[in-house]
């Protein structure tokens, strides 16, 4: 029984997730194929993204990955 309700929670979070980097990641598409949009322009865009995720998630010393 308790296992069941870990397991429960678990695909609950896992749900969440899924559904916020698919939300973040889809504005960030958005950006990237909008034709009418220089490269800088492009860029500028998902920058002001990545920026609001920042505060919005209150994660503002999120860095760049590295390779």
């Amino acid at each position: 029984m308790h296992s069941d309700f870990v397991e429960i929670v678990a695909e609950e979070v896992s749900s969440g997730i899924d559904r916020a980097v698919g939300y973040w990641l889809g504005r960030i598409e958005l950006e990237v194929v909008d034709r009418s949009l220089t490269t800088a322009q492009r860029i500028e865009a998902i920058e002001s993204i990545l920026q609001e995720y920042k505060i919005l998630s209150g994660r503002l010393d999120v860095g760049c990955a590295s390779a």
